[in-house]
């Protein structure tokens, strides 16, 4: 077995497991309770060290709407989404001494590095930053109101795709007046926004009318 996957069984597992995730490939993901809207953590791998086993470990918030819009209707309602799907995107900083390069500035000191003579120390540094730190925080963020409040914040450590108009609109669509929408789409008429977004909006606000497209209670 690749010695990352060894880890991830063996100590990842069992600390995602008892916060409620559940494993997907080598990653793994949760689910909000009353919408479609997931937390995802995944696993990146670097082959820049011949004595190690580099690595990366991101966790990513997949709101329904933002995944519904990239896709636009062709992926089945409730399949879990992928990194492609994340609207905010964070990796998960090594201890320094489990740390491939700990000296070195971001991005590179976001690998973790696992020595065939430290895998116990690895594991157990991984499974207890993911338990005490990374893992509540994620399972928040499957929370409309709370990730709503994480992409209007100043977090530098966070990718947050899409300009801060479109994400409110992305997150608040769903839960918000028709009058308030209007006034957001309005602003976002007036600046740059992707090709058949404003369409969006629009079908997915008349079939939530229609009740073609209600959130999962």
């Amino acid at each position: 077995m690749n010695p990352l996957d060894s880890l991830i069984r063996e100590y990842v597992a069992p600390a995602a497991k008892s916060a409620g995730f559940r494993k997907k490939g080598r990653g793994f993901w949760t689910v909000g309770g009353r919408r479609l809207d997931y937390a995802l953590l995944t696993f990146q791998v670097y082959a820049v060290d011949p004595e190690a086993t580099v690595f990366d470990v991101e966790f990513h918030a997949a709101p329904e709407p933002y995944w519904d819009w990239v896709y636009r209707g062709h992926q089945p309602v409730g399949k879990v989404p992928d990194s492609s799907g994340a609207l905010v995107t964070g990796r998960v900083v090594p201890p320094p001494s489990v740390a491939h390069r700990p000296d070195e500035g971001m991005p590179f000191r976001t690998r973790w590095a696992m020595r065939p003579e430290g895998e116990d120390a690895c594991g157990r540094a991984l499974a207890e930053t993911l338990s005490a730190k990374v893992l509540p925080r994620i399972q928040l963020m499957t929370d409309r109101a709370h990730l709503l409040d994480v992409v209007r914040s100043g977090d530098m450590s966070l990718m947050k795709r899409m300009t801060p108009l479109l994400r409110e609109i992305v997150l608040r669509i769903d839960d918000i007046t028709a009058i308030d929408l209007d006034a957001l789409v309005a602003e976002a008429e007036a600046s740059r926004v992707p090709v058949g977004f404003i369409d969006w909006v629009h079908e997915r606000r008349r079939a939530a009318e229609n009740g073609w497209h209600k959130p999962r209670e």
